[in-house]
């Protein structure tokens, strides 16, 4: 029996080594093994080092679909479900509040001028600071009240490490820029009650 792995083509490995590699958190909830591989064939996403990842640019051009992943903090927490983009919303303020999956479009202004942030909370060592257009942060250093994206960021996109497990996801954070990613583990399903969810992310 071959046990060889395929070979992916010359430009895709030469394009996730330039702009780095693709996620999908659909294809991570389907997934029947342990190991990550990129389509490129590399191992990604372990908890041993930091992983490339490029911009997905369907939800920067389009939209993020987004599903609740927590009511903590005052905050209600949503993931997208294709790049695991988070967001984070006051819970007297969100307009999405009750939906179970909903489109919501990137703010340009914020991304290109820098985001306004306020303080959520402090977890997993790190300051929590959100936007009031949903975009968060994790950072080492407390007391900001703007984020701005560096351009390496905006240009090559994410060096990212794993921070810690949460409600069916793992969550990790770009080392540059403290953009945080939640990627869906294995089995997680969409539809687990608030409640739930609550407990697990608690």
């Amino acid at each position: 029996m071959d046990c060889q792995q395929t070979v992916a083509p010359l430009w895709i490995r030469l394009s996730c080594a330039l702009w780095g590699h693709v996620v999908d958190n659909e294809l991570f909830r389907r997934e029947a093994v342990g190991v990550r591989r990129c389509r490129c064939g590399v191992e990604y996403l372990s908890a041993n080092g930091p992983t490339h990842i490029r911009h997905t640019l369907s939800c920067f051009v389009r939209h993020h679909t987004y599903v609740l992943l927590a009511k903590r903090d005052r905050v209600h927490e949503y993931v997208c479900v294709r790049c695991g983009h988070p967001l984070v919303l006051s819970e007297d303020t969100d307009r999405f509040a009750g939906r179970d999956q909903f489109a919501k479009k990137v703010r340009y202004a914020c991304a290109i001028l820098g985001h306004r942030v306020t303080t959520v909370a402090e977890r997993d060592g790190f300051v929590e600071y959100a936007c009031a257009c949903g975009h968060s942060f994790l950072e080492r250093v407390g007391g900001k009240r703007m984020i701005r994206n560096p351009l390496n960021c905006f240009v090559r996109a994410h060096r990212i490490v794993f921070v810690a497990p949460r409600g069916g996801y793992e969550e990790y954070v770009c080392e540059d820029c403290g953009h945080p990613f939640c990627f869906a583990q294995q089995q997680t399903d969409y539809r687990v009650g608030e409640e739930e969810r609550a407990m697990q992310t608690g």
